[in-house]
């Protein structure tokens, strides 16, 4: 299956083409502009994404994705290099084990010979990286694991409210994630979902690595009622962020659900971000499993303002809430002042996270990985785990109930709209130092754990 995807995106490049902005304004390598300057200082005149599309499909070039800022284009890579002046190619990620992982690398220097003077610059698309640890579910029950859905439910205190008939109804959920697999658990809870490819190549009908197919199932837990998309953003080579996020704006939802991070730094997915929630879409982002946004680390977590970081808390059998040592909190190295989280969500702790018992897709990357330690069979469609990912899924699941009920009224919802829903963490340290030390707020969950109480107006 690997050679098929490495040999399919050797013949196959893709780019991503950033507009110039009306105002002149680059944000280059230089994200942090995004705390200092208005989204819309970044913008292109009206009709120049219009324009450039165009051209790039006559020349035989698909636009896989587009938004105000940004286009991702595809096509065979003989094309490619005769429209951007070289091929884009696939080159092994040496760092990774245990999994093959491919990059997209340009031999020459990227330049649009089409419309130079509507573009500010064309770049190699970041591949990313899913936050993990190293029919009904196999396991016995054990009050040490979290059933799907209703272990969510209990935990998120949602059980009210689905019996009032809030359950996510008419929230439009994106997911950017590897896939979704139509497993049986899905169907038996009839959940509406549909998957969309990122990049053509990917297969709609797999999920190669499985990561998506699980979290949909926690989202899809709080809010059962919600309509989801799948952004289908990977198979089990190769992924494309930044093409699936601009993919999941251009469908218009209420909400994106970021349970991943980026393959070193992605300036440009800062931007896409930004404006998404300029336009009124919620977006939560995982806040990382032992990574930051360190500009000089490989494994790059996403905190871009305006964005709803999300971290991990381990609740206990006793209900004993934990800071989880496997979660990720930190002080932004790219956005001066921001720090992460925002607010958290429920976590396993180390050393493998095993905590919530997931579907997904029999055979798949996590389900043969995971069955090395989690109880599970490699190629039974089951799998323990959890990390920031799962606490992303969870929270998203809870901001869909909470746009259902009106809150944020058609804006993005920002932290402070959900503080009250928030319950309080006062013990435990994060993988990256950072302790409770008796308060909340604190550094290591943000606002504490989110639940789906009270919202008030």
């Amino acid at each position: 299956m690997v050679e098929e995807e490495f040999a399919r995106f050797e013949r196959r490049g893709v780019v991503t083409v950033v507009p110039r902005s009306a105002t002149g304004r680059r944000l280059g390598d230089d994200p942090a502009q995004l705390s200092r300057v208005p989204v819309e200082e970044f913008l292109p005149a009206p009709g120049v994404v219009d324009r450039l599309a165009d051209a790039f499909t006559r020349e035989g070039l698909d636009v896989e994705a587009r938004t105000r800022v940004g286009l991702t284009v595809a096509g065979d890579n003989a094309r490619i290099a005769e429209v951007f002046g070289s091929p884009v190619v696939p080159k092994r990620n040496k760092y990774i084990r245990g999994s093959v992982r491919h990059e997209l690398t340009a031999p020459g220097a990227l330049r649009s010979r089409l419309h130079p003077e509507l573009i500010a610059e064309v770049r190699v698309p970041r591949s990313g990286f899913e936050l993990t640890v190293d029919a009904a579910p196999p396991l016995p029950r054990s009050d040490r694991c979290l059933r799907l859905p209703e272990d969510a439910v209990r935990v998120a205190g949602a059980e009210a409210l689905h019996a009032a008939g809030i359950r996510g109804d008419g929230v439009r959920v994106v997911m950017v994630d590897t896939g979704l697999y139509a497993h049986p658990h899905h169907r038996a809870h009839g959940y509406t979902t549909s998957v969309v490819p990122a990049v053509t190549g990917l297969d709609p009908a797999a999920d190669e690595r499985g990561h998506g197919t699980a979290m949909s199932a926690l989202l899809l837990a709080v809010a059962p009622r919600a309509e989801l998309t799948m952004v289908k953003m990977a198979n089990e080579a190769f992924s494309f962020p930044l093409a699936a996020f601009q993919r999941a704006v251009s469908l218009g939802p209420d909400l994106v659900s970021c349970s991943w991070g980026t393959l070193r730094e992605e300036p440009q997915l800062h931007l896409e971000v930004a404006d998404a929630v300029r336009r009124g879409i919620t977006v939560l982002f995982a806040a990382g499993n032992g990574s930051t946004d360190r500009p000089s680390a490989m494994f790059q977590s996403v905190a871009t303002p305006g964005a709803l970081t999300v971290g991990g808390v381990h609740v206990g059998p006793d209900g004993l809430r934990r800071a989880s040592d496997l979660a990720s909190s930190y002080r932004s190295a790219v956005f001066p002042g921001r720090s992460v989280p925002d607010l958290s969500g429920p976590c396993g702790t180390l050393p493998n996270g095993d905590y919530i018992v997931f579907p997904t897709q029999p055979g798949c990357l996590f389900d043969r990985r995971n069955s090395a330690y989690d109880g599970t069979a490699p190629d039974d469609g089951w799998l323990v785990s959890s990390g920031t990912s799962g606490a992303t899924a969870y929270a998203a699941g809870v901001v869909a109930l909470a746009v259902q009920r009106g809150v944020g009224r058609g804006r993005a919802l920002r932290a402070e709209d959900l503080a009250d829903a928030c319950l309080p963490v006062t013990e435990g340290a994060t993988s990256t130092g950072d302790e409770c030390g008796g308060v909340c707020p604190n550094g290591a969950v943000g606002l504490g754990l989110l639940t789906a109480g009270p919202h008030g107006p």
